[in-house]
């Protein structure tokens, strides 16, 4: 289960993700109209911007148009006799070159990730033992950025600060805007596990492709339109009322 506390209360909480994120104008055959990428489309939860912001490029690299910086809606105190302070977190903020913390980036290193850009998604995440959340790009979502993927241990790593998504801005652009509200990254829980890969034995192939066979049989439906694949069965119905997909659920 994921867990999350707000910096501030009225900080977005994750989102359960959607089966579409693209308004599509008149016609047949969009990606979203595929079971499986509509699938993929909602598999997870969004972590959301929560503010707008604009990243302007000039020739010495990416700045914020303007500097967001928030306090938290609780105190935090160093001992119980010292007196608390609300907790200050900057929204984005860029690598910087020669930094020496939170690691190291040597100068020749700093060109290929100048682009990179933290964005708070004030959230403090938290999962169950042995699950971990897998952080990455909206998918089919093309934009101007994209998330860096990432893999957080968030069932022992109880991180101090609020998580962040790096993304990567388009060099190409000059001007890029995140507007309040917007997806920055995907979010999907994933067990710690080992999970294995192998060949199927000539029989194992033979059970699997006679089972295929059958089912084509049985749910497959002639398509008449048109002669260009005479025979050819359509599956799609019944494919979208075999499928199960998995739900995602925020308790309010």
């Amino acid at each position: 289960m994921l867990q999350y506390a707000k910096f501030r209360q009225e900080m977005f909480a994750p989102l359960a993700a959607k089966d579409v994120y693209i308004k599509r104008p008149a016609g047949k055959g969009w990606p979203e109209e595929c079971p499986p990428v509509r699938g993929a489309n909602a598999f997870g939860f969004d972590l959301l911007a929560n503010f707008d912001i604009t990243f302007i490029q000039t020739r010495d690299g990416w700045r914020v148009q303007k500097d967001i910086v928030i306090e938290s809606d609780f105190n935090y105190a160093a001992t119980e006799i010292s007196p608390g302070q609300p907790l200050r977190q900057q929204y984005a903020w860029f690598w910087e070159k020669g930094q020496k913390l939170p690691h190291l980036i040597s100068d020749n290193v700093y060109p290929h990730i100048r682009d990179q850009v933290k964005l708070s998604a004030f959230l403090f995440l938290k999962t169950d033992a042995n699950e971990l959340l897998l952080m990455m790009d909206v998918p089919n979502f093309s934009r101007p950025f994209r998330a860096v993927s990432a893999l957080l241990e968030t069932d022992w790593y109880a991180a101090s600060y609020p998580w962040h998504a790096v993304i990567e801005l388009d060099r190409k652009q000059k001007k890029i805007k995140i507007s309040k509200g917007e997806p920055i990254c995907r979010i999907i829980p994933v067990r710690r596990d080992t999970y294995f890969a192998a060949e199927m034995s000539p029989t194992q192939f033979d059970e699997f492709f006679d089972r295929g066979q059958r089912w084509l049989a049985t749910h497959g439906r002639m398509h008449h339109e048109g002669d260009s694949a005479p025979g050819t069965l359509d599956i799609t119905r019944t494919y979208v009322r075999q499928q199960i997909r998995p739900k995602f659920v925020v308790m309010e």
